[in-house]
């Protein structure tokens, strides 16, 4: 099977790492891995396009070469499109649905809300018309099958749950002494922060767990927090650090993927609170490396992490709760031990990426099947 595989938001090559980013990547290699010719259709970022006339000229140009080809003997089978909303709607997918091929969507999302602004309204409508010319949709949150089931028929509408390669994120104790040495924390608890330090909820979540991990040690705690990521904020952040914990915290900047792995299996508790945080796909890699978590009630962590049995969510913006979170699992090495262990059964058996993605698999040859 031939499949269109279309980007609206980022492309693939995208730079800065983000979970957008990966989650594209996972489908498009699931899907090679399965067999399928993967097409990778050219990008045209459509991020507020109704606002930025420069952009019209290639988005036209590249409508006109995709139609080229979906007209000709090279055409795809299917047309699979990567997130589509209201600030980056898909707008070439329709051209598929024009010549009769099977459009699909994953992970859009409907907000009624946005019609009700000038700034939003041509975004929200572009959207809109999108995902109903779509012949299937396959959503990945939660929060976003309420407003798609307001205008998408059940049967053209599939929850597929998150997930990451599970097989690459094991627990991996190789390095775990090596690296508890060099943070200065042979002998203490060590929680693991992995996020984007750029400026926004990220930062914020960052500074949250900070200020917790400050407080557990002016309490008496052995705590070494340990920070992955890198950005515009990271400066800042290590001078609140170096302010609140003194020769208790390591900035470790960007940590590929494959040694991430080893990062968690060298840490005790992993903690973030997840504001706005749409899927928290680093939750599911530190539970599938058997880390407890704590996060908030915010969004995206609750879909993944099972409260009280993998982790700990605590009340949204509630400094003690998060706070007591933490101690708690820094207090109970059991604690610790049964809830990792839970986190890795988890992750394993309900976000493992290639269990999941095998259900949009047979959707899109019952899809391509039934239309040719």
């Amino acid at each position: 099977m031939k499949i269109a595989f279309c980007t609206p938001f980022k492309p693939l090559t995208h730079p800065r790492i983000s979970g957008d980013v990966t989650i594209a990547e996972d489908l498009a290699t699931f899907f090679k891995t399965q067999g399928h010719d993967v097409w990778i259709v050219p990008q045209v970022s459509t991020r507020y396009i109704w606002k930025t006339p420069r952009n019209w000229g290639q988005a036209y140009a590249t409508a006109q070469l995709v139609k080229e080809i979906l007209q000709s003997n090279e055409k795809p089978d299917v047309w699979f499109t990567y997130h589509s909303y209201y600030k980056a709607p898909d707008i070439l997918g329709s051209l598929a649905a024009k010549e009769d091929i099977p459009y699909t969507i994953f992970a859009p999302s409907h907000a009624p809300k946005r019609k009700k602004s000038w700034n939003t309204k041509p975004g929200y409508y572009l959207n809109k018309k999108a995902l109903q010319q779509a012949t299937h949709i396959f959503a990945n949150k939660h929060r976003d099958l309420k407003g798609l089931q307001q205008i998408i028929p059940s049967n053209r509408l599939t929850f597929i749950p998150p997930g990451i390669q599970t097989t690459k994120f094991t627990r991996d104790e190789t390095l775990r002494e090596e690296n508890r040495t060099a943070w200065n924390a042979t002998n203490s608890i060590v929680v693991l922060t992995v996020a984007m330090l750029r400026e926004g909820t990220k930062s914020e979540g960052v500074e949250h767990v900070i200020n917790a991990c400050h407080d557990l040690i002016s309490q008496g705690h052995d705590i070494q927090l340990v920070i992955a990521g890198n950005g515009i904020m990271r400066a800042y952040l290590e001078k609140k650090a170096q302010q609140l914990l003194p020769n208790r915290y390591t900035f470790l900047g960007t940590v590929p993927s494959e040694q991430l792995p080893q990062i968690y299996s060298s840490c005790d508790i992993f903690a973030f609170p997840g504001i706005d945080e749409g899927l928290g796909m680093v939750y599911l890699e530190a539970q599938s490396c058997g880390l407890p978590v704590v996060a908030w009630d915010h969004d995206g962590a609750p879909q993944v992490v099972k409260n009280g049995k993998t982790g700990i969510i605590t009340p949204s913006y509630d400094h003690n709760a998060f706070t007591q979170a933490i101690a708690r699992l820094v207090e109970s090495k059991e604690l610790r031990r049964t809830m990792g262990t839970a986190a890795t059964t988890h992750a394993v058996t309900n976000h493992n990426i290639q269990h999941n993605y095998e259900e949009v698999d047979a959707k899109l040859r019952v899809i391509t099947r039934t239309t040719s």
